[in-house]
């Protein structure tokens, strides 16, 4: 006959194998994360690259459809739903409001996908892109510090080569909304003609997806 002390070791034990476990398997997820050094699968890199790849296209419908209708560039309120001017009429030039564009805001980028706490959807007016049809400021979407495998696979799909072009400057330079330096040819000569390329910056540690999402 199994005493009640023994079974009470059991369960002890049972619940001890179910804790390690949680803890193993907290541990490998970790590990499969996209911090420097480690790797997602092939299956998982092309499902995040096509759903960046997605939500920009999304963004550039709905800035479009708004640019058709009769709203300028100058127009155009990123202005986002924790803002709270975010309700404050009119409404009709904001991209995020639904009596605007409507697009839906995202505003963090999944952990897989980000690579640092900075990892941000970020838009910057105040740059010029060189091989848009003026030298006046475009509009910049941008992914800001992502995966560097997600990022190969991206240009991958939009050039057929999964090399990643390097700027010659941080890439806060040009894509955070404090940036201000031109994105031209000088800057990045591989870059020239994509309105949407993912780059890596000038020392290899970020990788960031930039779209013109309006051009000049």
């Amino acid at each position: 006959m199994i005493k009640a002390h023994e079974n009470g070791n059991a369960m002890v034990y049972i619940l001890i194998a179910v804790a390690l476990f949680g803890a193993l398997t907290l541990t490998l997820s970790r590990q499969n994360s996209n911090a420097d050094g480690q790797d997602l699968s092939d299956e998982l890199v092309a499902l995040y690259s096509t759903e960046l790849l997605e939500y920009i296209a999304s963004a550039q419908n709905v800035v479009g459809m708004m640019l058709s209708t009769g709203t300028t560039i100058d127009e155009l309120d990123f202005v986002l739903p924790n803002d709270p001017a975010f309700n404050t009429p009119p409404n009709i030039h904001k991209v995020f409001h639904p009596q605007g564009g409507g697009l839906n805001h995202r505003p963090n980028i999944k952990d897989d996908i980000a690579t640092d706490a900075a990892s941000q959807w970020v838009i910057n007016r105040n740059v010029n892109v060189e091989w848009t049809t003026s030298p006046s400021d475009d509009i910049l979407f941008t992914a800001y510090f992502i995966n560097r495998d997600i990022c190969a696979n991206i240009n991958e799909q939009i050039t057929g080569e999964s090399t990643i072009p390097a700027t010659s400057n941080p890439h806060a330079n040009y894509f955070l909304n404090t940036g201000n330096t031109d994105l031209d040819i000088t800057e990045c000569a591989d870059c020239d003609g994509y309105a949407t390329l993912c780059v890596e910056n000038d020392t290899g540690n970020n990788y960031s997806l930039y779209n013109i999402i309006a051009a000049r």
